[in-house]
C-alpha cells in the first residue's frame, strides 16, 4: 500500500481526455466509490458529502457512486456544473451521436446530458430517478424544437415529447439503464430507448453492442430487431433517425451513421462534411466547363452574326436562355447552325423550344 500522503489521484477530467490531480487530505477529498461498510454511508463519508459546495440536503446520497467537487458518477444528480465523470469511449460514443442526430434534425431538437426535472410520474420512490425527481439522459430528442432552451435543469414537458432516448452505458451506472430507466422513461412516455455498450460492461460475447425498445401502443416496451446487417454491424430503424448503426472505429472512437438512402452511403458529421466539399468541388469544376463552352458557343453565334447569316439578337437570347436552364447544348449542334443546317431555335434548352 502506498502510504506516501501527497500522492495524488487522476481523475478523468469532462470531455477533453486529459486529467485533473486532487491531493489527498484537501478540503474537499475525493469521495469513496462505495462506502467501507457497504452501502451504508460512514460518518467520514457524509462529513466529505455536506462540505461540498453543490450539497443538497433534499438529495438521496448514494454511497456507492462518487461525489468530487465538480464531478460525479451518479447519473441521477443534475447539479449545475458539476460533470459526469466517465471513460473517453463514453464521451465519444454521446459527442459522435449528438453530432450526427443535429446534423439531421437541428440544433434544437437534440439535447445532450441536460437534466429533466421530472413531475409526479405516479412511481414508486424505489426507483432512483423517481425519488430525485430528477433523471439526465445521455442524448434525448424531442418532438418539437426547443430554441429557447439553454438552462442545464429543463422541465420535462409531456406535451413536447421525448422520442428518442439514447443511453451510453459505463461501467459505474450500467445497472440503471438496465432497470430503473426503463421503467422512468417508459413512465414519461419515451418512443425509443437506445442503448450502446462500446465497452462491453454488459453485453457479452457476439451480442450487439447497440439494442432498443420501442414503445407499444399499450405503454409497454417491445424489443426492436434489427431491419439487416450492413459491414457485419446490425442496422435498426428509428422513427426518429431512420435507418442508423453505431460504428466502432477503433481505440475509443464510436459514431452514429444514419443511412442516405438517395446517395446509398452512410453519413455522419464528418463523412458528411467531406462529402459536401467533394459535391462542390464537382460543382464548380462542372461550373467552369460550362461557362467555358458557353464562352466558344457564343464566340462563334457571333462570328455568323457578323457575317450577317444569323440575326444581331440571337446570341444575347440563347445565353440568357442558357444561364436560366443551366443547360448548354452541345458544340457540334451549334456548329450545324451555324452553317445553315438547322434553325438557332434548336439551340434553346429543351423546355422553351417551340415557345
Amino acid at each position: 500500500m502506498n502510504t506516501n500522503p501527497n500522492t495524488k489521484v487522476s481523475v478523468p477530467a469532462r470531455d477533453n481526455g486529459l486529467a485533473a490531480s486532487l491531493k489527498t487530505g484537501s478540503a474537499t477529498p475525493l469521495a469513496p466509490a462505495a462506502a467501507p461498510n457497504g452501502d451504508r454511508a460512514s460518518s467520514a463519508w457524509w462529513d466529505h458529502i455536506k462540505s461540498l459546495d453543490h450539497y443538497d440536503s433534499t438529495y438521496p446520497y448514494d454511497p456507492r457512486h462518487v461525489y468530487g467537487p465538480d464531478f460525479t458518477d451518479d447519473d441521477a444528480y443534475g447539479k449545475d456544473g458539476v460533470h459526469f465523470l466517465a471513460g473517453s469511449a463514453h464521451g465519444f460514443a454521446i459527442d459522435g451521436s449528438v453530432g450526427e442526430a443535429r446534423r439531421l434534425l437541428g440544433t434544437y431538437r437534440v439535447f445532450k446530458e441536460r437534466c429533466l426535472k421530472l413531475p409526479d410520474l405516479g412511481m414508486p420512490k424505489t426507483n432512483r430517478y423517481a425519488q430525485s425527481g430528477q433523471v439526465i439522459p445521455d442524448i434525448f430528442i424531442q418532438e418539437r424544437p426547443r430554441p429557447d432552451e439553454r438552462r442545464h435543469e429543463i422541465a420535462y414537458d409531456p406535451d413536447n415529447p421525448i422520442l428518442f432516448v439514447l443511453e451510453v452505458l459505463s461501467e459505474s451506472t450500467f445497472r440503471h439503464d438496465l432497470e430503473p430507466k426503463v421503467e422512468i422513461y417508459q413512465a414519461m412516455g419515451v418512443r425509443e430507448f437506445w442503448r450502446y455498450d462500446p465497452e462491453r460492461v454488459y453485453r457479452t460475447g457476439d451480442e450487439p453492442l447497440l439494442w432498443g425498445l420501442r414503445l407499444s401502443p399499450a405503454g409497454t416496451y417491445e424489443d426492436i430487431e434489427s431491419v439487416r446487417t450492413a459491414d457485419g454491424l446490425p442496422v435498426y430503424r428509428s422513427d426518429t433517425l431512420g435507418e442508423f448503426r453505431m460504428l466502432d472505429e477503433g481505440g475509443d472512437i464510436h459514431t452514429l451513421q444514419t443511412w442516405d438512402a438517395a446517395r446509398g452511403i452512410w453519413l455522419d458529421p464528418m463523412r458528411a462534411k467531406d462529402i459536401a466539399a467533394d459535391e462542390a468541388k464537382q460543382v464548380a469544376v462542372q461550373e467552369t466547363a460550362a461557362q467555358t463552352q458557353m464562352a466558344n458557343l457564343l464566340s462563334l453565334l457571333r462570328q455568323h452574326v457578323a457575317q450577317g447569316t444569323l440575326a444581331p439578337d440571337v446570341p444575347d437570347t440563347l445565353a440568357a436562355a442558357w444561364q436560366e436552364a443551366h443547360w448548354v447544348p452541345d458544340f457540334t449542334e451549334a456548329l450545324r447552325v451555324a452553317s445553315g443546317e438547322r434553325d438557332w431555335s434548336t439551340l434553346l434548352p429543351p423546355g422553351d423550344r417551340g415557345t
